[in-house]
């Protein structure tokens, strides 16, 4: 039991809420958090975000019965907190009275639009508001998109669920750092323990079933933008947000994609036209025409700099192009793009109704300003970092 990371943090606290998914699970063990917490006879609930407990969940269907994971550990709660019938999208005070400690151990990608994000913030909030004494303990893991920095700071008035006030498209903290800023905004009492990440349990486990890889992560940035319009970002193929595509792009073989001439070059991506067919999700076993991004050079790479090109030159190109109609978020009646790309200057562009210079600048003075904002509440020696887009 003492080489559990989590038996040294937990003290004397008996009655401890857990909130993960199969992410948290321990190479030094063998075994999910929710194993050995249950094991120790402390578990009493696990919250589940998005996605359900193994991700096994596609985006945006809601676990409203979580009895399937009763066998697992049968004495414990098993919450939901992305369902259909509760607007907040977190624990009620019922779920929270009593509990001693609540132990966050999820990896989401990164990326502003992963709702895990939202979730943390919407849970600490609840306890500050209701000036509860449970103590947060974040089991701290890796960024799997790095420390890179993207994007702007996303104001109120596009703020969502897919995108939590304050916060850039990219923000390149762990967790934990997460969990520092989100204390310090909400000038919350709470005591916050961070078990820092540690480097031989930096496996990635996929968080959800269009999320698969590290590589998802570097992209999903900028290709989740793909989202707010009729073309198919990846999913229901083997590589969701590296390949886009749509029947009536039959046109992208005819372009010079590599070369330094075209309006969407870049030169830490190859552009590789293809065809696909997707098995679910936008145009369900028809063949689409496309193409995938392979990157070369993450380092040098700006994913939403880059994605954003793309949009506006295939929107440009192609007559069938639509944005996204009807509702893409419960409770919010704006388009999935205005939420998605959460910012007026970029969806001017994306209309052209402004330029890229005026879109690059914006783009280095946020990611210099959030980078300035969160520094003080960094763990590792790592720094944020933000690339230069041409």
């Amino acid at each position: 039991m003492k080489k559990d990371p989590l038996y040294k943090l937990l003290a004397k606290k008996e009655s401890i809420g857990l909130l993960c998914n199969q992410s948290g699970w321990h190479s030094s063990t063998g075994k999910y958090s929710f194993q050995s917490l249950a094991e120790q006879g402390r578990l009493k609930k696990v919250f589940i975000p998005e996605h359900g407990l193994f991700g096994e969940l596609q985006d945006q269907i809601k676990l409203d019965d979580t009895s399937v994971y009763k066998n697992l550990a049968s004495d414990v709660e098993w919450v939901s907190l992305y369902n259909s019938t509760d607007q907040s999208l977190t624990a009620t005070v019922v779920h929270l009275s009593g509990l001693d400690a609540i132990i966050i151990d999820i990896q989401d990608t990164g990326s502003r639009y992963y709702t895990f994000t939202s979730t943390i913030w919407l849970l600490l909030k609840k306890i500050t508001e209701l000036h509860l004494d449970i103590a947060i303990i974040v089991m701290d893991k890796p960024n799997p998109a790095g420390r890179q920095v993207e994007g702007t700071r996303i104001k109120k008035e596009y703020a969502s669920f897919i995108g939590l006030e304050g916060l850039p498209h990219r923000h390149g903290l762990t967790m934990g750092e997460l969990c520092r800023y989100f204390k310090n905004k909400l000038d919350a009492k709470w005591e916050l323990i961070i078990q820092a990440a540690r480097k031989k349990e930096t496996a990635f486990i996929s968080p959800s079933p269009n999320i698969p890889s590290v590589s998802t992560c570097s992209l999903y940035s900028g290709q989740c933008l793909w989202e707010g319009t009729n073309i198919s970002e990846g999913r229901g193929t083997t590589l969701p947000f590296e390949m886009i595509g749509a029947p009536f792009l039959n046109w992208v073989f005819a372009e010079d994609w590599n070369n330094t001439k075209h309006p969407t070059y870049n030169k830490s991506c190859y552009i590789r036209p293809l065809l696909f067919i997707p098995v679910f999700h936008k145009f369900a076993n028809t063949t689409c025409n496309g193409f995938q991004l392979m990157v070369h050079n993450k380092k040098e790479y700006h994913s939403l700099a880059h994605s954003l090109q793309l949009v506006k030159y295939i929107k440009e190109k192609t007559p069938a192009f639509e944005w996204k109609q009807g509702q893409y978020e419960a409770f919010n009646d704006k388009k999935a793009i205005e939420l998605l790309v959460g910012d007026q200057l970029l969806l001017d562009y994306l209309d052209n109704k402004a330029g890229w210079k005026e879109v690059k600048l914006k783009l280095a003075e946020e990611e210099k300003a959030w980078i300035k904002e969160v520094s003080p509440f960094l763990i590792y020696k790592s720094p944020l970092q933000k690339t230069k887009i041409k």
